[in-house]
């Protein structure tokens, strides 16, 4: 049989727009018995393509395009054809994709293939040197092949040719083999399937190249030469010309010879090496048994319960072969304990398994939990046991090393996954390949909707939107219908590798015996196939998840050291801590892992969490399906509806969900205790009722009914149970990982509720450039009474940090500010012990550092405030301080900074929000804090898509447009202190309130929330606000935000300010209640027109006094102020 021997797939990343299934499709529909896929230097597809020949019933041949520098012309590499006859070849073909794709941009030499051709065809293909040297015809090729023997040792060696390459260039071939003895053979390239796909793989490669193609209309008619013909024209095209027969009868040879079988088995276990002397099985038993005394140590439970279910797993585990398996992963976490690695309770199924508990790979008491065993390991199915380890992502390196070191470079790999073209990197990269610029490829981009929960929206459901956002795109561009078919056909290819979040893969043996590896980005060998193909091919393969969780809770424990008792272990907190599960109870769980979602809060509070197991049910039942049960388990849990009976034994089982099947273990239960099943026929009658297995069911209603009607059960009420458990079955959740992630929600949430300081610093610092989320954060912090302060770069760290009982913004939450000025800036106020004065930063800094831009930020953000200048005068003054740092330390010194009047209170947040992405100083909306606080309206970090809202904020930017009727409209960008939303004002709406509409303005809206680009409100109501309707009393006025008064200032600005100012100073000696009281007392019986500034020396603190504060003149004022504060605290400054 004959066989194409050169065809690329998408795996050859970037440069066919074929996947392995569609070839072997198109292979097989046009006559093809055999097909052998070659990609560049790597075999990403081996596993996928040999299993989608094998379904075809077509014969995969294994070849490989090898890129090896030349023999002539030493430093350009050149491709040669490499293909497998039999198992050994195979196996050197992994051998040397490993090698190259080990240093891949290193030359690659014929001498790394001596020793490595045994079972390999090696064909020199038309492209290869020697088939340019032929046609150059200088000679050099004849010493090639002499230097080509001497240094790989080949064997079996072929000249490719082809009837599409030109006469001349036929002739040179045939002339050159028969002098030298050289086999022809037929030689097809395939890039891609039809004529027509040549231009989407030209413009494949100028992505892979960023490149831009030209003259596209011309390029996309014209038809491809390098595509997959049918079988018979190639036999026709070669039979046709006698010189090319022999070179179609040596393919074929070579195909029939070529026999490749992938083995596809259980992963083959390393033997976990100790040095106990023992063997694994009494090993674990041991570390086993050790462990449940440990545990068990100071319990009053039965014992003996445990004893026999832990000799039961032992059993199962050692019967099935699985000890070394237990042993690795007891391993893992051992080094974790070991190095005070916080991980997790455990995860999915394994936290059912007692062996699991006694190693300490899990956190969580099977037994007292009500878990089973076979759901986890089912001593009749035999299948490998999974347990996935969670890890603070932030220490994820360090397991890496740890196992790269114990097993060994060769023996040690993460697991490789791809990036695909999705629909928006699709239409981007068509794009700028066409030569849109940035903006217009973000405008098609940007045609394709979110999807809903993650879910990626396909190109062919973006243009079928209803808002027909992609297809109006599309019609402005040129060349638009072209630019979309050409992306629809590169949808969802392969665009690079990376390296899969948590699969590593460990073996005793050299990892390329099995399959092939490459380097990784972080040095780590990585496998060539995916995590599928790894575990076919026989490899152990285990999951470490990186968990930005796992994070939060270790760091928000070191931050709370000085508080924590001592030897306290997060893990054995009680779970009926009542602080605990008040947090729950209230729904305040903003930050705790499951349970962020105003959805999943709403749950929490209707429930009346009082339990650790209501919230280990919230986390089952919150989930599409089960969901619609939430409202029936809440009101038979507060006793407003009855649960139903069914049968003693039945409702004993379900009495903790109320009559609802919640959890797959209670399927179990009910079959084994019902229709006496065992709980390992018990899990299959679970599996196949969750993945609806038809041909099982049938056999297995049977013997549940069997087993009903023996265990003494009528068979019409058996009938019905078995109905209601299939209804259910395929909602049931994980209990085993419902319960162990639940305990990681309840640590967090014992943190916050006991150490909420701690916990909140640790949440910031998880969520680094989270600009929505941290905001959402602070605003709670600061309702917990938690003081937050701004940077400061006298005060701050490089992240968030606790400073007398304060919450600190760090110096890298500043944007545009590189690392190195941080790093810089922090170095610098360590030495000096801080910083004296703004000339005193600057001189500190290297020139380098000088820099406004630098400089700018930090004034921007606060950063420079505790300088006691205003933000204008900090950005008026930098330049000059810059300039003088040039002239010396001296001339800086000397150099003074000048007065200028404040920002304006918008542009100041505004230029805030810049840098830090929210207002950390404050917002005008928290003037209105009741309003948030009584539910009237909505903050804007809370909206979610279909709601009916009022929101209240600050209008950020107003952008009017004119409809296709000539309307005037809007959208309006509004921010309050939780974050910013665009609203949309309809030409109706915006008639009458345009003059409400500019930035700086406070107002209300109602309307309703939906998605477009992002999440929108549509206005109908709007209602401009005046911030004196929410200033607070005098009394309250020092606790007063800075922001709230100077925006009543503003908005007040009388005429009198134009002539005189009251400065009234409240040093140590007068900063007392009962002197403020009487100042208080002045300031109500003597209102005028004159503004009053009240200045705290000892903080350097100036606050501007609202302007319903305004005070008379001196005349009637000046005695009885100086009488309450002294005569030298008060002045009333005249202007000219």
């Amino acid at each position: 049989m004959y066989a194409p021997l050169q065809i690329k797939s998408a795996y050859s990343l970037l440069q066919s727009p074929n996947s392995v299934e569609q070839i072997v499709a198109v292979a097989k529909d046009r006559g093809y018995q055999a097909v052998s896929l070659a990609e560049q230097n790597v075999l990403y597809g081996l596993v996928s393509f040999y299993k989608a020949a094998k379904k075809a019933d077509i014969k995969p041949i294994f070849s490989l395009t090898l890129q090896v520098n030349g023999l002539v012309n030493l430093a350009t590499a050149f491709p040669i054809l490499l293909t497998a006859k039999n198992q050994v070849g195979y196996q050197n073909l992994v051998y040397l994709s490993s090698k190259k794709m080990r240093s891949p941009e290193d030359p690659f030499e014929f001498t790394s293939l001596k020793g490595h051709l045994e079972g390999l065809a090696l064909t020199l293909t038309p492209q290869s040197e020697l088939g340019q040297l032929i046609i150059g015809q200088d000679g050099a090729a004849a010493d090639y092949l002499d230097r080509l023997q001497d240094q790989s040792g080949v064997e079996e060696l072929y000249l490719g040719i082809n009837p599409l390459i030109s006469q001349g260039h036929q002739e040179s071939l045939v002339a050159f083999a028969t002098a030298r003895q050289l086999s022809l053979i037929a030689w097809d390239q395939v890039d891609y399937l039809d004529e027509g796909d040549a231009f989407s793989t030209q413009v494949l490669r100028a992505i892979d190249q960023g490149t831009k193609l030209t003259d596209l209309d011309l390029l996309s008619r014209e038809k491809g030469a390098y595509y997959l013909w049918q079988a018979e024209d190639v036999a026709a095209a070669y039979q046709a010309n006698p010189a090319l027969a022999g070179a179609y009868a040596n393919n074929e040879r070579l195909v029939d010879e070529a026999n490749v079988e992938l083995t596809f088995k259980a992963p083959a276990l390393p033997v976990f090496q100790q040095d106990s002397g023992l063997d694994s099985k009494t090993y674990l038993t041991k570390l086993s048994e050790a462990g449940l005394k440990r545990r068990l140590a100071g319990l009053t439970v039965d014992q003996q319960r445990y004893q026999e279910r832990l000799a039961h797993e032992l059993k199962v585990i050692i019967d099935l072969g699985f000890a070394d398996y237990f042993l690795i992963v007891w391993d893992i976490l051992k080094y974790a304990h070991d190095e005070h690695v916080q991980t997790g309770a455990g995860r999915g199924s394994a936290a059912g398994s007692l062996v699991a508990y006694t190693l300490g790979i899990t956190s969580v008491d099977p037994i007292a939990e009500g878990l089973l065993f076979e759901r986890f390991l089912n001593p009749d199915r035999a299948q490998m046991p999974d347990i996935d380890i969670d890890w603070p992502d932030d220490r994820r390196d360090d397991v890496l090393t740890y196992l790269h070191d114990k097993y060994g470079q060769e023996s040690f790999a993460q697991i490789i996954t791809f990036g695909t073209l999705a629909a928006k990197q699709a239409l981007r990269d068509t794009a700028r390949v066409f030569g849109l610029d940035a903006k217009e490829q973000k405008k098609l981009s940007d045609g394709v909707p979110a999807g809903k929960n993650g879910r990626k929206v396909s190109l062919q459901e973006a243009w079928q939107a209803p808002d027909g956002r992609l297809k109006k795109a599309i019609d402005r561009v040129e060349f638009g219908s072209l630019l979309m078919k050409t992306a629809l056909s590169l949808e969802n290819l392969p665009r690079n590798y990376s390296t899969h979040a948590a699969g590593i893969v460990i073996s005793d043996r050299p990892l390329v015996e099995t399959l092939p590896v490459q380097v990784g980005n972080d040095g780590y060998l990585l496998t060539q196939v995916e995590k599928g193909p790894v575990e076919e091919l026989g490899l152990l393969k285990i999951d470490i998840l990186g968990l930005t969780n796992l994070k939060i809770l270790a760091q928000a424990i070191d931050f709370a050291q000085g508080e924590l008792p001592d030897n306290f272990d997060i893990k054995k907190i009680s779970l009926q801590d009542e602080a605990t599960l008040d947090l729950f109870a209230k729904g305040q769980t903003t930050g705790i892992f499951q349970f962020e979602s105003a959805g999943i809060k709403n749950v929490l509070k209707r429930l009346r969490v009082d339990d650790f197991h209501l919230i280990v049910a919230a986390t089952a039942l919150y989930r599409p399906g089960p969901s619609q049960h939430i409202d029936t388990f809440i009101k038979r849990r507060l006793q407003q509806e009855p649960t139903p009976k069914i049968d003693p034994v039945v409702d004993h089982i379900l009495s903790e969900t109320y009559g609802i099947l919640v959890y797959q273990e209670q399927v179990m239960r009910v079959a084994a205790a019902y229709a006496g099943f065992s709980l390992a026929q018990a899990d299959f009658l679970r599996s196949a009722m969750s993945k609806k297995k038809l041909d099982q069911m049938a056999s297995l209603k049977t013997a549940f009914l069997q087993g009903a009607v023996a265990q003494g059960h009528p068979k019409d009420q058996a009938e019905k149970l078995f109905a209601y458990i299939d209804q259910f079955a395929n909602y049931g959740f994980n209990k085993s990982h419902a319960v162990a992630y639940s305990q990681l929600s309840y640590q967090l949430a014992y943190m916050k509720a006991h150490y909420p300081l701690a916990f909140y610093t640790a949440l910031l610092n998880a969520h680094q450039g989270g600009v929505e989320k941290a905001q959402g954060y602070l605003l709670e912090a600061k309702k917990l009474g938690i003081k937050v302060l701004p940077p400061d770069v006298n005060r701050s760290a490089r992240l968030w940090s606790i400073q007398d009982d304060a919450l600190v913004m760090g110096l890298d939450n500043i944007s545009g500010l590189q690392t190195a000025f941080v790093t810089t800036v922090l170095e610098a106020r360590d030495q000096v012990a801080g910083f004296d004065s703004l000339q005193d930063l600057v001189k500190a800094l290297p020139d380098k550092f000088r820099d406004e831009k630098f400089l700018n930020q930090l004034a921007y953000a606060g950063a420079l405030d505790h300088f006691g200048y205003n933000r204008a005068e900090l950005l008026e003054n930098i330049p000059d301080l810059i300039n003088a740092a040039a002239f010396g330390d001296l001339v800086l010194a000397e150099t003074k900074v000048k007065k200028r009047a404040d920002l304006s209170l918008v542009e100041r947040l505004q230029k805030e929000k810049e840098a830090l992405g929210f207002n950390l100083s404050g917002h005008p909306t928290e003037a209105f804090q009741a309003e948030f606080d009584s539910g009237r309206v909505h903050p804007i970090v809370d909206l979610a898509e279909g709601q009916n809202v009022k929101i209240l904020g600050m209008i950020k930017g107003v952008k009017a447009i004119k409809t296709k009727k000539g309307d005037a409209m809007a959208f309006v960008t509004v921010t309050d202190m939780t974050g910013s939303v665009d609203v949309t004002v309809f030409p109706k709406l915006f008639e009458q309130k345009q003059a409400s509409l500019k930035a700086g303005r406070l107002i209300r809206i109602g309307g309703k929330t939906e998605v477009r680009q992002g999440l929108a409100v549509i206005a109908n109501f709007i209602e401009e606000l005046d911030p004196r309707q929410a200033v607070p009393t005098l009394q309250n006025q020092e606790k007063a935000h800075p922001v709230h008064s100077q925006i009543t200032a503003e908005t007040n600005q009388s005429k009198a300010s134009q002539i005189g100012t009251w400065f009234l100073r409240l040093d140590e000696d007068h900063d007392q209640e009962e002197i403020k009281r009487k100042l208080w007392q002045i300031m109500q019986a003597n209102p005028g027109p004159y503004p009053v500034i009240l200045y705290w020396p000892a903080t350097k603190t100036r606050k501007s006094m609202p302007a319903q504060f305004n005070l008379a003149g001196p005349d009637q004022l000046q005695s009885g102020l100086e009488q309450v504060l002294s005569k030298k605290n008060v002045v009333f400054r005249q202007k000219d």
